[in-house]
């Protein structure tokens, strides 16, 4: 019996999950298996919700309630690829055919001093960790009665960087109160490198992003290029300076790249641990190139370039999604000793970041959106994915 394994619970092999044909689980020539660390599949669009302390196991599905009843699912870590087989924590399992669908992690480009001091929003039980480090600093900040203010830095000014922000700093307003901590007495300073906020978006959205969030007492530090964390603050260059910008608690947002496990495995080449695929989601440029005509990579850890640009995509939930619904098609057809010629083409449907409960940017289109209207439209579509995964008892308060 032929074993398709997949690895990784996330957007992109979910989605061909609940992609795949009824008739697909009629066969008896293969069985299907996935392999994830964790028994939950989390929305990590949401994991900013997570660390601000906003929601916690809203986010999350059970795999054992979502799952086709045909996928058998077992929990473990795995550790490295190799040829037709994975090396896990507990066990090693063969395959016939691979799908890599691991997370991401994040990428301190060799900054000195980020690993030892700075905390990352990269999993779900990370930021569950991050939000119970961050109240328990305050709180022994308000027992101590320091008469220095707590400094946040979040470093980073991208997607996960404002939306912590945002989230943040109206969940703040409750944690205040409960520790009795003045207003002024938090300081939350945002450092990036560009001289913008969310450069993905056009200048009068990001500027207006920044203004709602400088109208809440957000400082940003523009321009500044990270040199060296400290215990203490954040070492950077500004204007041709060095400077210290002085900091209680560091937050890193400002890049990740693929799962660690690309980077063990010397079955693949990989940069910044990171696959590049060609149009069928499958390795190219490999060392071992012609071991890989069962080996498909989508989600965090694949590189695909645009082919109009020749640049790399940026990942995305939306672009795992889309990956995942096309490799349901591919894997039908190859299960069935078919041919298949259809090549994989991004279609973006937009983007939205939200700031807040009540306020977020975006695009839709050649349409650009802001405010409540934004918000709302970024909710619906995190409400769809959730339905599509487990239909309404996904609402049910006792799912």
């Amino acid at each position: 019996m032929k074993k398709v394994v997949l690895l990784g619970a996330g957007y992109a092999n979910m989605a061909l999950l609940k992609s795949l044909p009824s008739n697909v689980w009629n066969e008896n020539e293969y069985e299907f298996l996935l392999i994830s660390n964790t028994p939950l599949h989390y929305f990590s669009v949401l994991l900013h919700e997570v660390a601000s302390g906003v929601c916690e196991e809203e986010i999350t599905l059970p795999l054992n309630a979502i799952l086709p009843k045909n996928v058998k699912f077992i929990q473990d870590k795995v550790i490295r690829i190799e040829q037709n087989l994975i090396q896990a924590e507990n066990d090693t399992y063969e395959y016939n055919i691979l799908v890599v669908g691991l997370g991401f992690q994040s990428d301190n480009f060799g900054i000195v001093g980020i690993k030892e001091y700075a905390d990352s929003i990269v999993n779900y039980q990370g930021a569950l960790a991050l939000k119970q480090k961050i109240v328990n600093a305050l709180r022994d900040y308000a027992v101590k009665g320091d008469v220095e203010s707590f400094k946040i830095a979040v470093c980073g000014a991208g997607f996960t960087g404002i939306e912590f922000i945002g989230s943040f700093v109206d969940e703040l307003v409750q944690i205040r109160k409960e520790l009795n901590i003045h207003q002024e007495k938090i300081k939350i300073t945002c450092i990036e490198a560009m001289p913008n906020i969310l450069p993905m978006f056009n200048p009068k959205l990001s500027s207006s992003a920044k203004t709602y969030l400088e109208e809440k007492n957000i400082t940003f530090e523009l321009g500044c290029k990270i040199l060296e964390c400290e215990k203490d603050g954040i070492i950077v260059e500004k204007n041709g300076q060095k400077e210290k910008i002085d900091a209680s608690l560091i937050i890193w947002t400002a890049g990740v790249k693929g799962n660690q496990v690309m980077e063990d495995s010397t079955f693949f080449t990989t940069q910044r641990s990171k696959v590049e695929i060609n149009a069928y989601l499958q390795p190219i440029n490999q060392a071992n190139q012609e071991l890989m005509q069962n080996v498909f990579v989508i989600g965090d850890c694949a590189a695909l370039k645009d082919p109009l640009t020749q640049r790399f995509y940026p990942p995305t939930a939306q672009m795992a999604m889309q990956q995942g619904e096309f490799l349901a098609k591919l894997l039908v057809q190859k299960l069935q000793g078919k041919n298949f010629s259809e090549e994989f083409s991004y279609k973006p449907k937009g983007t939205i970041c939200s700031i807040g409960s009540q306020y977020a940017i975006g695009y839709v289109g050649k349409m650009n959106i802001k405010g409540k209207s934004a918000l709302w439209l970024k909710r619906a579509i995190e409400a769809n994915w959730k339905f599509k995964l487990a239909g309404l008892k996904a609402f049910s308060k006792t799912f």
